[in-house]
Order: C-alpha cells, then sequence, then structure tokens
C-alpha cells in the first residue's frame, strides 16, 4: 500500500508502469465526458489550474493525495487513473431491435449526453450516488426461464414493489436505483435501449409514442439486460442482444410486472362460475397490472391458465379490437426525468450553472429558460442557508 504524499511518479516506477502515457490521457478523458473546465475541477478539489494543466499535459505528476481527490471528484477509483489499458471512448448502447444506422447514431448520442449531463447535475448539486443495481453473478449458459422469474421475483422482494409493480417501478429504479430513465420520439416505435458506464452509471431509453403500458413492459425488460450486463456483456461480441437473451428478458419483464400469485388471485376473482374468462376480464386484469393485453395473454400461458394455442386465438381475435375495451389514458412523458429538472433547478438556484446551462440542460431556449427561473426558483435571500428539519427518530 502507498502511503498517503507518496510520490505517484515513484509508484508507477514501482509497478514497471508509464505513467505519461496514461495517466494524463485518462485525467483529460474523464474531465471531458463530464463536460468539466479545469476551472470547475479546480474549484471543487482546491487544485490550482495550472497544475491541472501540467498533469493533463504529462509536464509533472500529482501526489497520491491530489490524484485521489480526482478520483473523488470524478466519480472514479484511484485504480483507474493508474491503469495502463487501454481507454474505450463508446458505452455500448444494447438496442431491443435498433433503428436504421444513421438514425441510432444519433439516438445513441442523445441517450449518452443525457445521461453525462443529469451526472453532471448529481456532481454540482453534491448528490452523484452511484447505480446500487447489483449485478447478476450467473453466467449467461445457466440462464434459463427459471433463473430469469427468480431473479424478478428476488427484485420484486428486494424493493417492496407490491403485488401490483408497475405502479412503483419507474420511481423505484430512478431513487432507488439510481438509474437514469429518459423518453425520447423514434422509430421503430415498439423498441427501446439500455446502457451501462463506468462515469454516469446506468440509463434506460423508452420511447414516448409507446402507450403507458407499453413502456412498463419496456422498462422491466431494460432492467433485465442491465442487471445481466456483466453477464451476457462477457465478449466483445455480444454488443449486440440475441434471441434467447431477448426471450429471457421478456420472461423476466412477465414474471416482475404479473406475479404469479396475485395474477392468480385476480384470474380467480374474474373467472364466472363456469372457470370462464370472457375478454371484458381480460383487459380488466391487463389494467389493474398496467399492462398489455397481449402480454398478460401470453403470461397466462406461462402460468398454465391457458394452452399457447388458446393464447394465440386470442391475439387473432382481438386483433384490431383493442381500442373497443382499452380506454386507459397515456399521457406523453417528459424526455428528463422529474429529478433530472429538479436538480437543474437546484444548481441554477445555488449559482452553480449560467442560465445558458440551464437552459441547455433542459432543452429550452434561453428566453424560455428565463422565465422558468422566474416562476418556478426561489432564491434564498441574503446567501442564507437553507432550513433544516431535525427528526426525531434515526
Amino acid at each position: 500500500m502507498l502511503a498517503a504524499g507518496h510520490d505517484l511518479l515513484s509508484a508507477f516506477h514501482f509497478w514497471g508502469l508509464s505513467m505519461a502515457s496514461q495517466l494524463g490521457i485518462r485525467l483529460k478523458h474523464v474531465r471531458d465526458q463530464l463536460g468539466l473546465t479545469m476551472q470547475q475541477v479546480s474549484e471543487q478539489t482546491g487544485i490550482g489550474v495550472s497544475s491541472l494543466s501540467e498533469w493533463e499535459h504529462d509536464k509533472r505528476e500529482p501526489s497520491f493525495a491530489q490524484l485521489s481527490a480526482l478520483a473523488n471528484a470524478f466519480s472514479k477509483d484511484v485504480n483507474f487513473f493508474l491503469s495502463d489499458e487501454p481507454l474505450d471512448d463508446k458505452e455500448v448502447v444494447l438496442w431491443r431491435e435498433k433503428p436504421s444506422s444513421e438514425s441510432a447514431t444519433d439516438i445513441e448520442n442523445q441517450l449518452l449526453s443525457l445521461a453525462t449531463q443529469y451526472h453532471r447535475l448529481e456532481q454540482l448539486c453534491g448528490d452523484a450516488r452511484p447505480c446500487k443495481l447489483e449485478q447478476s453473478k450467473i453466467p449467461a449458459n445457466e440462464f434459463d426461464q427459471t433463473v430469469a422469474c427468480n431473479l424478478a421475483h428476488e427484485f420484486r422482494k428486494k424493493y417492496s414493489l407490491g403485488d401490483r409493480p408497475a405502479s412503483s417501478l419507474m420511481s423505484v429504479l430512478e431513487e432507488y436505483c439510481r438509474v437514469k430513465v429518459f423518453h425520447l420520439d423514434f422509430e421503430p416505435s415498439g423498441t427501446a435501449a439500455c446502457t451501462r458506464s463506468e462515469h454516469f452509471g446506468a440509463a434506460i431509453l423508452l420511447n414516448s409514442k409507446n402507450i403507458r403500458w407499453r413502456r412498463n413492459y419496456d422498462l422491466a425488460h431494460e432492467l433485465f439486460h442491465l442487471l445481466t450486463w456483466n453477464s451476457f456483456r462477457a465478449g466483445a461480441e455480444s454488443a449486440e442482444s440475441t434471441k434467447r437473451e431477448e426471450t429471457l428478458a421478456n420472461q423476466f419483464a412477465s414474471c416482475l410486472l404479473m406475479p404469479t400469485e396475485p395474477l392468480t388471485l385476480a384470474v380467480n376473482f374474474q373467472c364466472d362460475e363456469n372457470n370462464e374468462l370472457d375478454y371484458d376480464d381480460l383487459f380488466e386484469i391487463a389494467r389493474q397490472f398496467d399492462v398489455s393485453v397481449l402480454a398478460l395473454v401470453w403470461r397466462l400461458v406461462d402460468t398454465r391458465f391457458i394452452t399457447r394455442q388458446v393464447a394465440k386465438q386470442i391475439n387473432e381475435s382481438i386483433r384490431g379490437r383493442v381500442e373497443i375495451w382499452d380506454r386507459r389514458k397515456s399521457e406523453t412523458p417528459p424526455w428528463r426525468p422529474v429529478r433530472f429538472e429538479a436538480l437543474a433547478l437546484e444548481a441554477i438556484e445555488k449559482g452553480l450553472i449560467s442560465t445558458g446551462k440551464f437552459a441547455k440542460f433542459m432543452g429550452i431556449s434561453r428566453a424560455a429558460a428565463m422565465k422558468q427561473i422566474e416562476n418556478e426558483v426561489y432564491a434564498v435571500q441574503g446567501g442564507g442557508e437553507r432550513a433544516k428539519i431535525q427528526l426525531t427518530c434515526s
């Protein structure tokens, strides 16, 4: 172990590494990824701009304590800067059904930009907590339907999602698991995407064109990919999802959103004296679990209420007739999460970002930003501190 203040260059020589070839590159790489200026890094760490510049240009080396301060500011492990592994500038974005090449690149860039902005706001507001999604340790080749459903059961139990998980899944992922969820308008509408990154954590992209119950299913589907990212993304050849992996993700989503026992209770309650359901009953059960009727039908196959042949007959029968029964309304979701916007408002209120930067984060014009700041942000008069509430229990 190195003692605090140990000369870092000596450490590199001891390990047989060339710091000049990697440290400066890695410092600049991470700073650029986070969209930070040297002045902003200086303000966060107390390290002079001239020192930061000299380190990035490999003119001299920081002490271990100084590098630790930078690692903390960048939400990185010190070992990341000591590594001589080549940098990978491009995060993998995993698609269910990838759009055309040009369109996919634009959408991926939007997703990565939004996730990076979100992380930057978290840093500015002192709330940059790491993603809390625990990776499954089960190898990809050991996954089957039972394992996928068990994973869904464990996740539902761990986060107390209850009998109707769709109603709370989004808030749990955003607030407790620290997953960044965005909505964009793109084609094809029947797809979604996700990504994991060392610097901003985990992010999910949903299609704002889809109705809410379809987005619920997409959210659960992409959650499976994030939970099993290390298992299925083990090699370069696994940058794209396979048909088997997609099937497992669907099984996970169905088990998570329609747990066996609550679903059984709902089905038995809707059945008539002849142990039969009509189409109105199907739509009522789907409404309760906030999923599509088609997702419900195939879940009924999994739980052995109906056969696969009956499921196919039902799908044919209700094709084009969904609007007759289904009166659920679905609002268009905002691109950015509520917490993202709340952090942006906090940052502008505290003077951490400019009006122009606030407008960029919010995706609005400067004039609209000024109006929103005037209407929604209350100023702390006289530079005083926010009021604190003392709790009577811990």
